[in-house]
């Protein structure tokens, strides 16, 4: 997948994740190069709740960090 391609993934409430598949976190990264979340907020993604997520979403979309958002 490009990174382009990235844009035009889901997004909340559609998409649950906004993983792409790409996690840089795991390599180190404080932030995911992938998705643009925090490693808190990836390690406690399934334990969050609706309002949780939602706001990752707002605050990953608005920070615009991560192949997901590049256009």
């Amino acid at each position: 997948m490009s990174k382009s391609e990235y844009a035009n993934l889901p997004v909340w409430p559609e998409a649950d994740t906004p993983c792409v598949g790409f996690c840089s976190t795991n390599l180190g990264d404080d932030v995911c190069m992938g998705c643009g979340r925090t490693m808190d907020e990836v390690d406690g993604w399934l334990f969050k709740s609706d309002k949780e997520k939602e706001a990752v979403w707002n605050r990953i979309r608005q920070a615009g960090v991560g192949y997901r958002w590049e256009r």
